[in-house]
């Protein structure tokens, strides 16, 4: 063992000998190293606090499990998928404490003795703290039987508590009311807690009766210390199956899912391929620099095919040479990775300062196995720079090595060729790909959806006991600045309806998917699309008059041969008369190809849901007419909250702030990319100058112009930037081809051809610049002073 430390102590100085001797060489490999290892340090912590890392405040959150509860009609997603109130009283039975619910978000209007807010409240089951591990950070949580002092309690955010509140430390025992019903605050919760969403609320009692009446509730579970998450499941499952022996056939098909409760609230609403792509954006940066960094050990170490054959001459074996040759890049790579996880703390230490109040909610630490995944990236990192070039140089030295070194270069010169158009192929699919996610989300922006969505705004009130949505409909369509109001359940950009399946007939002669929407009697007409064929709905339409209107591709599905006005429509199994079409429109430009297909039923007028969504039609500008919504839609009811007011063009530029949130981790790793490509293309070009300088020498001197020459060179690099991007344009669409054929099209990873064609522009430019400098080497080529060495 000793011996052992001793060859790898002797290996490793006289790998660091070996380094200082090119440092210009040393120092470019060790920056394309220390980008990579940064780069992907840097998106791995991002990755984790975006989609992995549980809330910091969580007391051993490993034993915390989420209960999620999905259908055919409506799949688990990771953002929320709700549990029925009357499975949650079944799984309470078995066991017990150990589980919590909490209510779906309201908005209630609260008041103190001196403000008035609007403000988000969550009922909760009085042990969901417990659960969490959570403690107050003043006071105390909901108590088990929600009161304090008598009367009901409350326990409010550190941001409620701040700025409704006013930070008062006596806080504790202050009346408010939420509503109508008076309340006591029992605590205030820490500033960095949250649960579920990130939005400040108040949290007031969820009794079991209540729970139980919930159509929907969020469920939270810990387990014990021996139980896996495999083990508890198997305990819901039986749950699961007395609740859903009580429901009709058709709507037994439910499935449990449990997941711990990781990633953020927008971790959560991202697609699901995005934490896969990240990492498999991660090992292709990785690759590039493995590239780089041999293309730099292949030049320097072919420099140095004297002193390797000497050794070779001298008894050393290819496996000793070999060996002392990685080791001189897992060096490089190991100072690499230092600097890079050292700009990574830099990097960290900066967003910290800069993120604001925000960045409370966050844990931004180096996670220690994110520390020891770069270790072990960058020990790999430097054996796969090394190993190949190191075999490679060695390969000769089995027979008479000092004769070899007179060999030809142009097996090297392929090697290096083929690492720089890997690096190119590399870089090109990055760009691809995060080409494609741009272009995916900026078609909210472009992509005529078929109506225009700039004077239109988004209006969702509540009222604890149900929203009279006629009452708030005309309120809202007389107010100043307002040209029309409808209510629907089928909004642009922010609610879409049910899947459904509809027919021609009761049988299924001719079955077709489609979202079913319920809408006023002025929807269309607030929206701005008009009528193909038929009518409107009006305030003579109702649930009960079965009537429908369907939209165009949905008609030329069920009717191809005939006129859809008139006919039977049947939706799952209720039957109505068609009396309108209208166009093929999109509630959003991101509307998956499934939901083109859509029909409308009338909304019941006298429906009084908790919840409603109104579509307002402004005359002039959308912004000051919602600030006027704001303030007077109140008026309408007592007790009636506004809870969101937005106009359709603020929610698409919150979309397009979604590129930032998708894509910033991409970023670091494409301009890695990019740099690491550029050196390169850059070493190989100035390597094979310096190797051909006496070919050009004489190039000169029998009469070629430096003109002849510098096309040369600039032919040598147009040829691997052109084979390199043939490459990884060829690999990127095919990968297009098999996601369209597989039911993915459209998504980021079936691009548009801008995402193809731009990639392409930007290499262009990076191979010139690369380029540029070498070639103006070749300029300087003196021929006498040349051939005459």
């Amino acid at each position: 063992m000793q011996d052992l430390f001793d060859r790898l102590a002797q290996d490793v100085r006289g790998a660091m000998r070996s380094l200082l001797s090119y440092p210009v060489s040393c120092a470019v490999a060790v920056i394309s190293m220390a980008g990579a290892i940064g780069a992907t340090t840097a998106t791995l912590t991002i990755r984790d606090v975006v989609f992995r890392r549980p809330p910091v405040l969580y007391r051993d959150p490993s034993g915390l499990s989420k209960i999620q509860v999905g259908s055919p009609e409506h799949p688990i997603r990771p953002a929320g998928s709700p549990v029925p109130g009357a499975l949650y009283a079944i799984w309470r039975g078995d066991l017990a404490d150990a589980v919590a619910a909490v209510a779906p978000e309201q908005v209630r209007e609260v008041r103190t003795d001196d403000r008035r807010e609007g403000v988000r409240i969550r009922r909760v089951t009085p042990n969901l703290f417990a659960i969490l591990g959570v403690d107050p950070m003043l006071g105390r949580t909901v108590a088990d039987d929600g009161l304090v002092d008598g009367s009901r309690s409350a326990v409010v955010s550190y941001r409620v508590w701040r700025f409704l509140l006013n930070g008062r430390a006596d806080v504790v025992g202050t009346r408010l009311w939420i509503g109508s019903e008076p309340y006591t605050v029992a605590g205030v919760m820490p500033e960095r807690f949250w649960f579920s969403s990130m939005n400040s609320p108040i949290w007031i009692p969820l009794d079991a009766a209540a729970a139980r009446a919930e159509s929907g509730v969020e469920i939270v579970v810990r387990r014990p210390r021996e139980e896996t998450p495999a083990r508890l499941a198997e305990r819901l499952q039986r749950g699961l199956s007395t609740y859903v022996s009580g429901l009709p056939a058709a709507d037994r098909q439910l499935s449990l899912k449990v997941s711990g409760l990781e990633g953020t609230p927008a971790g959560n609403s991202m697609p699901i391929a995005l934490p896969r792509l990240l990492a498999t954006a991660v090992l292709l940066t990785v690759v590039i620099a493995c590239a780089n960094v041999a293309i730099l050990v292949i030049a320097q170490w072919t420099a140095r095919e004297h002193d390797i054959a000497i050794r070779a001459a001298l008894g050393a074996s290819r496996g000793r040479i070999v060996r002392a040759l990685v080791t001189e890049s897992i060096l490089l790579a190991a100072i690499g990775g230092v600097f890079g996880m050292l700009a990574t703390l830099v990097l960290r230490g900066l967003i910290v300062r800069n993120a604001g109040q925000a960045i409370a909610f966050f844990d931004l630490s180096l996670d220690p196995r994110i520390l020891i995944e770069a270790i072990g990236v960058t020990l790999l990192a430097g054996v796969a720079a090394g190993i190949g070039p190191a075999l490679f140089e060695t390969r000769r030295l089995h027979g008479n090595p000092m004769p070899a070194i007179a060999s030809s270069d142009r097996l090297r010169q392929r090697w290096r060729h083929a690492l720089v158009v890997l690096e190119i192929a590399v870089t090109v699919a990055l760009l691809v790909v995060s080409g494609g996610m741009v272009n995916t989300y900026s078609r909210n922006y472009r992509q005529d959806i078929g109506f225009s969505t700039h004077p239109l705004i988004l209006v969702r009130v509540e009222h604890e006991t149900g929203v009279p949505a006629a009452r708030v409909r005309d309120h809202l369509a007389r107010l100043p600045g307002v040209a029309n109001a409808a209510v629907s359940t089928s909004m642009p950009f922010f609610a879409a309806g049910t899947m459904q399946r509809v027919s021609t007939e009761r049988t299924g002669a001719r079955v077709e998917r489609a979202e079913v929407g319920a809408i006023g009697a002025d929807f269309f007409n607030t929206l701005g699309v008009s009528m193909r064929a038929g009518r409107a709905f009006t305030t003579q339409d109702s649930p009960a008059t079965r009537t429908a209107i369907v939209n165009e591709l949905l008609a030329s599905r069920l009717f191809p041969d005939r006129s859809a006005v008139g006919q039977t429509l049947w939706i799952a199994d209720t039957s109505h008369e068609v009396v309108g079409v209208v166009p093929t429109y999109k509630n959003t430009g991101l509307q998956p190809p499934e939901r083109d297909a859509k029909a409308f039923v009338p909304i019941d007028a006298a429906a009084t849901a908790k919840q409603m969504t109104f579509l307002v039609r402004a005359t002039a500008d959308p912004a000051a007419t919602e600030r006027t919504i704001r303030r007077d839609t109140p008026a309408a009811a007592a007790g009636t909250v506004v809870t969101s007011a937005a106009t359709l063009d603020g929610i698409i530029d919150i979309s397009g702030q979604e590129i930032l949130v998708g894509t910033a981790p991409l970023a670091p790793l494409v301009a890695t990319g990019m740099l690491l490509t550029a050196a390169g293309i850059y070493g190989v070009l100035a390597f094979a100058i310096a190797r051909r300088t006496r070919e050009f020498a004489v190039r000169v001197a029998i009469g070629a112009s430096h003109r002849d020459i510098v096309r040369l060179v600039t032919t040598h690099s147009v040829r691997l930037i052109a084979t390199g991007t043939i490459c990884g344009i060829g690999a990127t669409f095919a990968l297009g081809r098999i996601v369209r054929a597989s039911g993915g099209g459209g998504s980021f990873l079936d691009p548009e051809w801008t995402a193809f064609a731009v990639p392409v522009v930007i290499l262009a430019v990076v191979g010139a610049i690369a380029t540029w400098v070498p070639a103006r080497r070749v300029l300087r080529i003196d021929p006498a002073r040349v051939l005459r060495l």
